[in-house]
Formats: structure tokens, sequence, C-alpha cells
């Protein structure tokens, strides 16, 4: 599996997820606070996405499918928002773990997955 897919899912999640909860919270998008909170996020993602990192390798090398794949990605992108809200604040607010929560699916889900290409060697 391509690398390709996991950066883009994990900058995805949290630009889009920066964007939709800026709309849900404050019904306004100001590019100083989009760019402070796309920052922020970033620093209090990067356990989740490290964790994550090291799935998609395991998965990789089990060679599961990459439908199978994507789902787990997103499905433990989404335990790790509610993980880190709940370490971070200690308490889950539901506008913060659904923006992105659903900026985990959609991003999970726009982009494609493509395997290696096996090269034989002869």
């Amino acid at each position: 599996m391509r690398w390709s897919y996991f950066f883009k899912h994990w900058f995805t999640t949290v630009v889009l997820g920066t964007i939709l909860c800026s709309l849900v919270l404050f019904n306004d998008i100001h590019i100083f606070w989009l760019m402070f909170g796309v920052f922020y996020v970033t620093l209090f993602s990067f356990p989740t996405f490290t964790l994550l990192a090291f799935i998609f390798q395991y998965l990789d090398k089990i060679a599961v499918e990459t439908k199978k794949v994507k789902a787990i990605l997103i499905l433990s992108t989404i335990s790790g928002v509610v993980l880190s809200e709940l370490v971070i604040v200690q308490n889950i607010t539901l506008e913060i773990t659904l923006s992105y929560s659903l900026a985990a699916i959609i991003s999970g889900m726009i982009f494609k997955l493509k395997s290696k290409e096996i090269e034989n060697i002869s």
C-alpha cells in the first residue's frame, strides 16, 4: 500500500475537521484562527496518527484488502479523536467529535488506496 494515502488522509482530516469545527462552533471562518486551529490540531493528532502509521504498516505487511484497510484506518481515526479529546479536554464535545469524525470519514473515502506493485526479480 502506498503511504501517500496515509498522509493525504491525515492532512485532509486535520484541515477539513478544523473547517467543519469552525463552521459548527463559530458559524464563521477566519484565516488566522483556521491556521492556528490546523497547527493546534496537528500537534494533538501526532499520537493518533503515529499509532495509525504502525497499524497501516502492519496491515500492509500481512496483505489485508484495501477496503478493509480503509475501514480500519477510518474507525481507528475516529477512536483516536474520541480518546484524544478525553485525554486533553477530559470531556466529549459533540460538535468537535462529529466535525473531526466526519472529516475522517470523508477523507478516508475520497482518496484511493493503491497497492504497491510487486516487482518480479528474475
